[in-house]
């Protein structure tokens, strides 16, 4: 599914973000605590995901056509705004107090190291551009059940590299996880390029 492979190929950014969880992680057995840490995020995600779905169905049910032209339009500009930042084409901008955001939620994460599920709940709701973006599309697909999906799908796609987090760096070289978190961020621009095609009914048959 091309969300996965999104999730995949961008997963380098979440082991940049996040990649000082997993190894955080107390369990006696590593495969099964890593098992549980990804599950966590998991339902974190499909939670958002949920959420997400809702109030685009909610938005949807309004009887203004011209609002939710816009809603798609401004859905398709944020999935290719945040491409362009998974892409590295966009640095990401420095947000006041975030350092010290994260310094909290990294002592609140240390004090779930021998319970990894919640350990993942909470890395779930972590700021990332490439979780926006699909949450953008979880909007998109203006309901509950898909928007849940299209966030199971993404969370999937990331396991592989948050699995193996400690060894992944060792493994690629910069200028080849550069290439592949472009290419990431190239399905992200297509998709929110579709999104607003959409809006203006090209592509889509009733």
């Amino acid at each position: 599914m091309l969300i996965s492979l999104a999730g995949f190929l961008g997963s380098y950014h979440c082991v940049g973000m996040c990649g000082f969880i997993p190894p955080l992680i107390i369990h006696r057995s590593w495969l099964i605590g890593n098992i549980l840490y990804s599950a966590g995020r998991l339902f974190t995600y499909s939670f958002l995901g949920f959420i997400a779905g809702y109030l685009g169905m909610f938005f949807h049910s309004m009887q203004f056509q011209y609002f939710q032209k816009g809603l798609s339009i401004f859905l398709g500009v944020m999935m290719i705004f945040f491409g362009l930042q998974v892409a590295g084409s966009i640095k990401e901008k420095g947000v006041i107090g975030l350092d010290l955001i994260f310094t909290t939620v990294a002592e609140i994460l240390s004090k779930f190291r021998k319970n990894p599920f919640f350990l993942g709940m909470f890395n779930g709701f972590l700021p990332c551009p490439l979780v926006y973006a699909f949450l953008m599309q979880a909007v998109f697909e203006r309901d509950p059940l898909k928007g849940a999906t299209v966030m199971l799908f993404f969370g999937l796609g990331t396991i592989p590299a948050m699995l193996f987090a400690s060894k992944l760096f060792q493994i690629l070289s910069p200028r080849l996880r550069k290439k592949v978190s472009s290419f990431a961020g190239f399905i992200i621009i297509i998709l929110g390029i579709w999104i607003i095609l959409r809006a203006f009914g090209i592509g889509h048959h009733h």
